[in-house]
């Protein structure tokens, strides 16, 4: 009977031993469609990546990303901004120095990529992708594309798609 028990015992820290080493859960993200992306976005524009730049917080606990985007074309303007030539697009993950922070679910940015945005309003000419990863195709050779996604598109009938969806909300309102 005391071996029993002494198992019995031991089992509650060998479980909590047990979690302290088990990696971390991966968070589960639940995909949008370009329609809920379209209606969560505050903004939707095509343009390009002019400047990457990655900074501390204030508090040096977090590296963020900081993409300055030369605005071309705007779908959906900020109400009362007007159309806005330059954003700044910030993302969590960077390298600063030696030392580097990577977030896999968000997007990825390089200096010269055509790009198109869902973005969030974090405090204007600064945004966040609305979606994260979802929220950012790149432009290539006439086409939208979401590598991550699998999504590829005429970038023509990707716009009018975008445009439709835009109607349709303000015909509901």
């Amino acid at each position: 009977m005391i071996k029993v028990y002494s198992i019995l015992r031991s089992l509650p820290i060998l479980v909590l031993l047990t979690g302290l080493f088990v990696s971390q859960a991966h968070a589960l993200m639940v995909r949008k469609s370009i329609e809920e992306l379209t209606f969560e976005a505050d903004s939707i524009l095509i343009g390009k990546v002019k400047k990457i730049e990655s900074r501390w917080n204030e508090e040096r606990t977090l590296i963020h990303t900081y993409v300055t985007i030369s605005v071309s074309q705007h779908l959906k303007a900020l109400s009362g901004q007007g159309k806005i030539e330059e954003i700044i697009v910030k993302v969590r993950g960077g390298e600063v120095g030696d030392i580097g922070l990577r977030v896999s679910d968000t997007p990825q940015f390089r200096e010269g990529e055509e790009v198109f945005l869902f973005l969030r309003t974090e405090k204007p000419p600064l945004f966040s992708v609305a979606g994260l990863f979802q929220g950012k195709y790149t432009i290539e050779d006439g086409r939208a594309r979401n590598r991550i996604l699998g999504i590829e598109s005429p970038l023509d009938s990707f716009i009018n798609q975008i445009k439709g969806n835009l109607e349709e909300t303000k015909g509901s309102q």
